[in-house]
């Protein structure tokens, strides 16, 4: 990628000294390891975050260390972070001063970040794409404010979108600016986030081994913190008025309600779009995952990554093509415990349960309004008719299909037991 023009710095009030450095040189080359390499924080797991301490501002340039076999990482104020990560942005970025018009798109890494800010963008901007302008990355165009730095964004003309991986209580906040926080399963979050360090030149890891990242993962020992540090700052904030939430997995299942969501969410010039319908249709076919695949230089400078695939997969439960069975028991463990009683203990179910789940579509006349929703798998039909099983034997093949060991036997249970007792009736 070439240097960032001297028109567009001028036109942004800036020097050379004042951006982080995008340079051949800088940008996807991780700096050397410090000296002496310090052990990463040990992090406690409360089953709620306490708010922290105010951080203790040290030294100017973070500590990057690398043990072996993990990802390359650096520690700014007791926090770990990407190796090029600079202390004065992070903490400039911690005290920055939102517009009203500001959009933020808040996310812990691989929950879908790059693809609400592709579809904002459309939304927000009238000279939106890889094509247009100096700069065209969308790294460059809706920055991380984290990576970039205050004052990078604070001459970024309005209406601003912004990227953050911050927790809520790092996040800059204002009672007027608006918020999309969008969360996606932990077992593929965790997955996409191990090809995401694998490809990434920066952290010094291509030939990383899984079950390392895995361990990583389960201890909060990565860049970007602990994913359920990350979902529980957050998750008291999810009906605020100034807040958007949004599932991955929910997203993947009926984009148009998404970006239709989206687009109200914004208001303005974003509201009118979405409610063209023609607009509307080519926002959504823009967006799908099979368009963000192609030209993928529109998201990060191509040189940045070993593969120029920046959008690997998309979808769910791609997990299991990775996970061992022990992995997606610990991990399960781990899941109940720091969401125990928070709402949040009851999503994905489906997502990361260990078996694959058929979805079940009672019969219309069952009385069904006391079972919990399992609307993402497959029908009784279809079940029956695939199994041989006529009309008759419905109900003895789908409880023969519930039997099935799935690691969440509460759910399972409750639907069983109706069937069972409408039988004996």
């Amino acid at each position: 990628m070439p240097e960032v023009p001297n028109l567009l710095l001028r036109a942004l009030s800036l020097t050379d000294v004042d951006l982080p450095s995008v340079s051949n040189l800088d940008l996807f080359i991780s700096p050397p390891c410090t000296p002496v390499t310090p052990r990463p924080p040990v992090l406690q797991h409360p089953m709620t975050p306490s708010t922290p301490k105010a951080p203790i501002f040290g030294a100017d340039e973070a500590n990057v260390f690398q043990p072996e076999g993990h990802p390359k990482q650096s520690i700014i104020d007791g926090e770990i972070w990407p190796p090029i990560f600079k202390p004065e942005f992070v903490r400039s970025a911690k005290t920055m001063v939102p517009r009203e018009t500001d959009a933020f798109v808040c996310t812990y890494p691989k929950c879908g970040t790059t693809w609400i800010q592709h579809i904002c963008s459309q939304l927000m901007s009238n000279d939106y794409g890889p094509d247009v302008g100096k700069v065209s990355e969308l790294c460059m165009t809706s920055p991380m404010i984290e990576r970039m730095g205050a004052k990078y964004s604070d001459n970024l003309t309005s209406p601003r979108l912004l990227k953050t991986h911050f927790a809520y209580y790092n996040c800059p906040k204002s009672s007027k600016a608006k918020y999309i926080f969008a969360v996606r399963n932990p077992k593929d979050c965790l997955t996409s986030y191990y090809f995401h360090n694998r490809n990434f030149k920066i952290y010094d890891w291509a030939n990383g081994d899984f079950n390392t990242f895995f361990e990583l993962f389960a201890a909060g020992q990565l860049g970007f913190g602990d994913y359920f540090d990350h979902l529980l700052s957050w998750l008291p904030r999810i009906y605020d008025d100034n807040v958007l939430f949004l599932k991955y997995e929910d997203m993947v299942e009926d984009l148009e309600s998404a970006v239709v969501k989206i687009g109200n969410f914004l208001g303005g010039r974003a509201k009118e779009m979405v409610n063209d319908p023609e607009i509307l249709a080519r926002v959504v076919l823009e967006s799908k995952i099979d368009a963000m695949k192609k030209n993928q230089t529109r998201w990060f400078p191509s040189s940045n990554l070993r593969k120029e695939t920046f959008i690997r997969k998309g979808g769910s439960r791609d997990w299991k093509n990775y996970f061992t069975k022990e992995q997606s028991d610990r991990l399960d463990a781990i899941i109940r415990t720091r969401l125990a009683g928070t709402e949040a203990e009851h999503w994905w179910k489906y997502e990361m349960s260990w078996e694959d789940i058929p979805e079940i579509i009672l019969p219309e006349d069952d009385d069904t309004e006391s079972l919990p929703s399992v609307s993402r798998r497959a029908s009784i039909s279809s079940i029956s008719s695939s199994s041989g099983y006529n009309s008759d034997d419905r109900r003895s093949s789908l409880i023969s299909s519930l039997s099935i060991s799935t690691g969440y036997g509460s759910l399972w249970s409750q639907i069983q037991a109706a069937q069972s007792s409408r039988q004996i009736n």
